[in-house]
């Protein structure tokens, strides 16, 4: 079920956003749509057999989509069967699977052909594995240019940013990563894209510790009629997103109906 609604709505989802010329819009995923506090958990640079099973797990058990930015050279490897693996399990488990380049390269520094390569490149490796089309995109490192505007131009994707990045990547411990991510959490107002990383042991130890917290949150916030922090899916964005598009695809149909009942009218004797 989760794969076809996926395939059906990246359908509707490869035209890209504008981003404004000092780089990626913000909040990263628009407005709160509810009026609560609302997060959106992405993860980086696996699938990796070692942690991202573990992710995977606790995802599960607190009933969390989330959206998993994939890099290509994970299939190139000697362990590629189990990153094959992993796409089954993580879309069978209605997660999102986006575009993260092939080599996590610095596009930036690239000429455009290079990063043609690495973006279109990955959509190949990542549309053949995961058997759908990939509509949504992340650069590493949150890098912005007029060349790689263009290269998304041409490629028909989506940039997807973050708001929230407690730079687990760079060796901090998971008891600082859960610190730094409950601390936004816990003033967050409108909406916020959570990056991390499903490579890193600290992203591993500390997500049980932040869901954890945002249950006992919520509960505590319940009980004194504040607004919950409120997760939004990655299948739930996308619909979100798509359904302007889907409203206009339903009009243009009903219109097209209605004209074409009136022609069979008028052509009746």
């Amino acid at each position: 079920m989760y794969r076809i609604l996926a395939a059906a709505l990246a359908v509707v989802l490869g035209a890209p956003t504008a981003a404004r010329a000092d780089g990626w819009p913000a909040p990263a995923a628009g407005l709160t749509r509810t009026g609560d506090p609302e997060v959106i958990f992405t993860f980086d640079d696996g699938p990796d057999p070692r942690t991202t099973e573990r992710v995977l797990d606790t995802l599960k058990q607190h009933k969390i989509h989330a959206i998993f930015f994939m890099v290509g050279w994970r299939f190139q490897r000697g362990d590629a069967d189990k990153s094959r693996l992993l796409v089954d399990r993580i879309l069978d488990e209605g997660h999102v699977i986006a575009n993260h380049t092939i080599t996590h390269a610095q596009l930036c520094g690239l000429e455009p052909e290079g990063i043609d390569q690495e973006i279109a490149g990955a959509r190949d490796i990542l549309e053949r594995e995961a058997r759908m089309s990939i509509p949504w995109f992340r650069t590493p490192y949150g890098a912005h240019c007029n060349r790689l505007l263009e290269s998304l131009g041409r490629n028909g994707l989506t940039h997807f940013h973050w708001d929230i990045d407690p730079q687990e990547w760079q060796g901090k411990s998971a008891k600082s990563t859960a610190a730094y991510v409950i601390k936004k959490l816990a003033r967050l107002d409108g909406r916020a894209v959570l990056l991390m990383h499903d490579t890193k042991p600290a992203t591993v130890a500390a997500l049980p510790e932040i869901l954890a917290w945002m249950q006992t949150e919520n509960a505590r916030r319940k009980s004194i009629g504040r607004r919950q922090i409120r997760v939004i899916s990655g299948p739930e964005l996308a619909a979100e997103r798509a359904r302007p598009t889907l409203e206009w695809l339903g009009k243009a149909t009903s219109a097209a109906r209605d004209q074409l009942a009136g022609v069979l009218s008028a052509n009746v004797p």
